[in-house]
């Protein structure tokens, strides 16, 4: 059996090396939000968007189809909750997904860890302590661990850690 950490690092590794790009993805959706439907419903109607204006770190944008969704370019998410709050319509009000739904994985072609640089940039602000190293030079995400937060994004000196809606 292949380990799945392994097989990440072959699947990026293959992709760069065919030149395959990939395709737009979906967009990172606050937390507090556990029917999708309700989401796509709702949200595009909503006239205030006051989870965009509640959000103490700024990270939630309004898309071009008028929903909300999160951009790690400077900042991540603390969970405070001010978006489910500031929610007039209800669509984020579940106090149990307190985490983003998303895949956090580290490309292993763009990591200078990966490249023997010491460089610890991700794991420093990652308060889940999802991120460990095997040894010096090889950082891997913890899945069970991995909030979805977003903080070791911008964090990265070399944009080697990559997002994906789930």
């Amino acid at each position: 059996m292949v380990d799945e950490g392994r097989r990440g690092i072959f699947a990026s590794l293959s992709s760069a090396l065919k030149g395959e790009k990939r395709e737009k993805r979906a967009p990172i959706r606050p937390p507090y939000n556990s029917d999708p439907d309700l989401f796509h419903r709702l949200c595009p109607d909503c006239i205030d968007k006051q989870c965009a204006k509640v959000c103490e770190e700024e990270i939630i944008t309004i898309g071009s189809d008028g929903t909300p969704e999160l951009s790690f370019s400077s900042r991540g998410c603390t969970f405070c909750d001010d978006c489910m709050k500031g929610c007039e319509a209800g669509v984020l009000s579940d106090a149990g997904v307190n985490f983003i739904k998303a895949e956090v994985d580290i490309d292993v072609l763009k990591c200078m860890a990966w490249h023997h640089t010491i460089c610890s940039s991700c794991k420093d602000p990652c308060l889940e302590d999802a991120i460990a190293f095997l040894g010096l030079f090889r950082p891997e995400i913890d899945p069970k661990r991995c909030t979805g937060c977003g903080w070791c994004i911008p964090v990265c000196p070399s944009g080697a850690i990559n997002i994906t809606s789930i």
